[in-house]
């Protein structure tokens, strides 16, 4: 007995072991039948979720039960969660502008605290980082008026915190319990890092099973391209979000995605461009009004960051707008135009750099030569400039334009196609064991 319990312990490490990218499904014969690696997929409609967790916004979707299985839901908040001194959470919009609020968590889940990329955060970041358990933690300033108290948490912490705040605001839209989720991870998480996902979700959202997705895989789920139609094609996904920008190059054969290169920013996103057209904006302020300096006013500086956001998007689908702020009290106005040319000025060299890892992922393809499909994912892919500098480098070829699949929706779009039972074979790694029977 104790022999046979040493083999399925070792079947369980073999499996966690897998290659980060892709779903395995050449699972050991002992690992799927005794049952380890049975995740619960088919998921029943209503019975799962889809769930992405992401730099500026986090989402969660799923089908309804029957008989209404042919309709879907869908509920998105801001990445952020602030803790209150009584040890409650606010999660989305509530916890934006909380003085404990914390976003951008993502990039440190299971990074310790040596990494480059965690060094790189403590610069940039508005919270101080300690260490938990050997990994990198987030520390958080509580204060209940009596004392003041510094709490460490893991940010696979934070992110699970965040999952059950979806997972219960779906279950109230519901009316009932939701037991699985599917949930999606940036390509270029390690076995570890995924695994840190899947507990969170597991702990702190309360779901009987997890089935971990590449978000690149979800976005050609949302494009068809895990099926018949995009089976042997060569895929690049170019992911330019708020924080981050990744290109992926895969393929899929059979429905298992077999990853050919990838490269990725932590530290390259939508945010940055925002941050040069405010850098702009509040130099104009300081010539035009007397030497004002919004940078020193920090509710001032929101103000404008959120009608430089605004205005950023506005110039995807036109040639200018104007950025309006009311400086004070006294009726004090700027009003100054933003022509796209003018944001393409101030944003190039970003742009640049972030079209650079599309060329760099493709020529590291090796023997693999060439690109089938072009998927841009991510608001910041809307940026004509963008776009046009992707068209480019593939000598004219257009991205995938699946009707109906906005770049900033195309993951938890795929990841939800994947939680139907339809698509169990793309989450299973027993599937084929099951099937083959």
């Amino acid at each position: 007995m104790a022999r046979r319990r040493l083999v399925l312990l070792l079947l369980i490490i073999a499996a966690a072991g897998a290659a980060a990218f892709g779903i395995r499904r050449d699972a050991p014969k002992a690992y799927c039948f005794y049952g380890i690696g049975w995740t619960g997929v088919p998921y029943l409609p209503g019975t799962a979720a889809a769930i992405y967790i992401g730099n500026t916004n986090s989402c969660i979707a799923g089908y309804h039960s029957p008989p209404d299985t042919a309709t879907s839901y869908r509920f998105c908040i801001p990445s952020w969660v602030a803790f209150t001194a009584n040890a409650t959470t606010l999660c989305g919009q509530p916890g934006v502008d909380h003085a404990a609020a914390i976003s951008g968590f993502k990039r440190l889940i299971g990074l310790q605290p040596g990494d480059p990329h965690a060094k790189r955060v403590a610069q940039i970041a508005p919270y101080k980082l300690g260490e938990k358990i050997g990994r990198c933690s987030i520390q958080v300033q509580l204060d209940d008026g009596a004392k003041c108290r510094v709490e460490d948490f893991l940010p696979e912490d934070v992110a699970g915190i965040l999952i059950a705040h979806l997972k219960s605001t779906a279950e109230a839209h519901l009316g009932h319990r939701i037991d699985n989720a599917v949930v999606t991870v940036p390509g270029h998480f390690n076995g570890n890092q995924r695994q840190e996902v899947s507990s969170g979700s597991t702990e702190y959202g309360g779901f009987r099973y997890v089935s971990v997705v590449d978000e690149q895989v979800a976005a050609a789920a949302a494009h068809g391209l895990h099926e018949d139609r995009g089976d042997g094609k060569v895929i690049l996904v170019f992911h330019l979000g708020g924080r981050t920008a990744h290109a992926t190059k895969f393929v899929i054969r059979d429905g298992t995605p077999s990853l050919i290169a990838l490269r990725h920013d932590p530290f390259l996103g939508g945010d940055d461009f925002t941050a040069r057209v405010v850098d702009h904006m509040a130099d104009l302020i300081r010539d035009k009004h007397g030497g004002r300096d919004v940078r020193a006013d920090a509710a001032a500086l929101r103000r404008l960051t959120a009608e430089c956001e605004r205005a950023k998007k506005a110039l995807s689908y036109e040639q200018e707008t104007v950025v309006t702020m009311r400086l004070d009290d006294d009726d004090d106005l700027f009003s100054e135009p933003l022509t796209r040319s003018k944001l393409e000025e101030l944003i190039g060299d970003l742009v640049g750099r972030a079209v650079d890892l599309v060329e760099s992922c493709d020529a590291s393809g090796g023997d693999v030569v060439g690109v089938d499909e072009i998927l841009l994912v991510g608001g910041s892919t809307r940026i004509p400039m963008v776009r046009d500098l992707v068209k480019d480098y593939f000598h004219g070829k257009e991205a995938s334009n699946e009707k109906g699949v906005e770049p900033d929706e195309a993951v938890i779009r795929g990841a939800l196609l994947l939680s139907h039972p339809h698509q169990a074979r793309y989450l299973d790694p027993c599937y084929d064991y099951w099937h083959s029977r």
